[in-house]
Formats: structure tokens, sequence, C-alpha cells
């Protein structure tokens, strides 16, 4: 679905030293800067409540290498941006911030979009950094998504690419539980169809909390379920599971899960979000998913986890044999865990060595 409007409009783009949405994007030597970020928060506002600009504002800064991913060595070869996504709740543009037009949040004024909506974003910030060429384009899950996006419409700027646990085009499986999700905020009778900003009887938390624990499980492999909580009881319980009598610690986890992204987290931005990924499709506007991937000219690594039901490796098999047969460069490595799609935050040294081996050749 492309979203014109999205194009027309203005947009703040805020940014932190830290990939808040799982893309970093490397560029070459540059001086060194960096988004401004307080210890403990992902980004600083720019303004409150921030207005619409045509241009992203940066601070110069000394980048924070040590909350970067391990395997982004520093030196002076790369300048590495990671902005927060359209859409999303943490400084750029999302449904909870404030309509230049209105004064109020737009909430589901805030238009449709897509990952290819957060590129063009991104690729608009770094139009305003003068920064013409990407070494590297890396990120996992949605992350990963854009990683993709971003090796097909930009290939001339795109040296290389390190898309992890994702894939070109999302599954039936992924969107069917991405609506359970939205449904469960949907049904909270405080999201009072997105304008809850503001009102006294808060936002849709349990709906926010609900979607978050159906998202954990899809995160999860069931061998790591059965191993990590089985049916041991649970250490502590709350209010609502006395009630229910429930006993079981996977039910503890599920609900501390939830409970933590209602702190941080907007459920209007989980819609966006969760809708992005459902119209993510590689091949949309291209004839076909081999025709949008002959257009990648970028040294490319692919990450896919064994045990991952979300995003199942034979997805990204897909991609590896379409781009080996247009004879590009690419690899492929298959994470072996047990942990399901989380495996590549819970356990990323197992892909360490492979993933510094591919970003010291770039």
């Amino acid at each position: 679905m492309e979203t014109a409007d999205v194009r027309r409009r203005e947009f703040l783009v805020h940014g932190g030293a830290a990939a808040a949405v799982g893309l970093a994007l490397l560029g070459p030597s540059f001086p060194a800067w960096a988004f401004p970020s307080r210890p403990g928060e992902e980004v600083v506002p720019w303004a409150d409540p921030p207005p619409p600009v045509a241009a992203p504002q940066v601070v110069p800064r000394q980048l924070d290498w040590e909350r970067l991913d391990s395997w982004i060595t520093p030196n002076d070869r790369f300048f590495v941006v990671a902005s927060n996504t359209l859409g999303g709740c943490r400084g750029t543009t999302g449904p909870s911030s404030p309509d230049p037009a209105t004064g109020r949040p737009y909430g589901l004024t805030f238009p449709i979009i897509t990952i290819r909506d957060m590129v063009r974003v991104q690729e608009r910030l770094l139009r305003h950094l003068g920064i013409e060429e990407l070494r590297l384009v890396a990120g996992g899950s949605m992350g990963g998504m854009q990683a993709l996006e971003w090796a097909v419409m930009y290939p001339e700027r795109v040296r290389a690419a390190l898309p992890i646990a994702t894939t070109a085009r999302l599954s039936a499986r992924g969107i069917a539980f991405n609506e359970i999700a939205r449904r469960a905020i949907c049904l909270d009778p405080r999201w009072n169809k997105g304008d809850y900003y503001g009102s006294e009887d808060g936002g849709p938390d349990a709906g926010l909390a609900l979607a978050r624990m159906v998202g954990t499980v899809t995160y999860l492999s069931d061998a790591v379920l059965q191993e990590q909580f089985g049916r041991k009881p649970a250490s502590e319980e709350s209010a609502i599971e006395r009630d229910l009598h429930a006993r079981f610690d996977v039910e503890r986890y599920l609900h501390d899960e939830g409970e933590a992204l209602v702190r941080r987290f907007d459920a209007n931005s989980y819609l966006y979000l969760t809708k992005a990924c459902d119209l993510h499709d590689v091949s949309r506007g291209y004839p076909s998913l081999e025709a949008a991937l002959a257009r990648v000219t970028a040294r490319t690594l692919l990450v896919a986890i064994r045990s991952d039901d979300l995003f199942p490796p034979q997805e990204t098999d897909e991609i590896v044999a379409i781009l080996r047969r247009h004879n590009r460069d690419v690899r492929h490595f298959l994470l072996d865990s047990a942990y399901g799609h989380d495996a590549f935050l819970v356990e990323q040294d197992k892909m360490l060595s492979v993933l510094r081996d591919f970003v010291a050749e770039i």
C-alpha cells in the first residue's frame, strides 16, 4: 500500500546512539556526530511538543560505542546512524505526536505507513547529513525488513546489507498473530478509537499488555518455553493471578512482559507498526520478488534462525536463492538455536564471529 500522504508531510526525525528499532546505517568516515541521549533514555525530545520540521535536527556528540552492538568495532572507518522509526513513540513522528493543524495527537488520523515509508524518512535524514553512500545497512526483525528495502530501493547507495531474522514479505501466520494483538488493543474500552491521550481513565494498558503477551509467545520456540518454564510454579503472583488461581511461572513471565511494554510504549504505535509489518512485501510495485531482488547489488549476508517460527529459515533461503541466480555476492548463516525468533538477541554470541568477519570486509 503506497502512502503518498506520508511523502507530502513533514516529519520530525529523532535518533539515539543505540538502534531503537534494530536498524543501523553505517556510512564512510565522517565527523563524530550522533543524536543526543540521556542516561537510561533512548532519545531526548527536541522540543515539547516537537514541531514538524522540514529537515532533521542534529546535535554534535561523541558516539557512545558501548551502546552499539558489539560486532560493530569502533574505529575511524564508520559513522553509525541509528534513527527511531516513523510511526513509533520515541521521538520520530507517530500517532502520539501532535498534529500541527490541531495541536492534538494524531491518533488514528495518522496515515497508514509501510516499511518503505520508514526507509524514505531515513534516506531523507542521510541526505540532510550529507551521506551519499552506506557501507552497511544492518537490522534484525523489522529492522531486517528495512535493510532489505534499502538494498532494493537504493542499490547504488548501499555497499553491503545484513538482514537478520527477517523476511521479504510477511507470512499469513505472522499477519494472523499481529491481527490478534491489534484486536486485543482495540477491544480495550479505554482505547476509545485511538483517542485516549490525556484521558483521565488512561489508555488501553490492558489491551497493549495482552498484545505483548501474544507477541512474546511468537518470539520463543516451543522447546525453550518448555525448558524454561514447563509446569514450574510461579514464585510470585499478581492480584489477577491470585484471583484466577494461576500457579505457573510462564503466566507470571507473560504478565511481566506485558506490563513492561505498557510502561515504555504507545498502543497506537503498536497498531501502526504491526500493520506496517503486515504490508511489508519487497516485491510490491515490481513484476515479482525475483525482479525486486534483482535490483540488489550490495554484498549481502542473511542470517536465519533454525527454530524461528515467525520468520522461518526457508523464507531466508528463498532470498538467498534468488540473489545467487543473479550472481550476487550473497552469504547465508543459519543460527543454530532453540530460542526461536528471539535467538538473534538472546544468543547473539553464536553469530558474532560471522558478523565481525563480514563487517571487516566491507
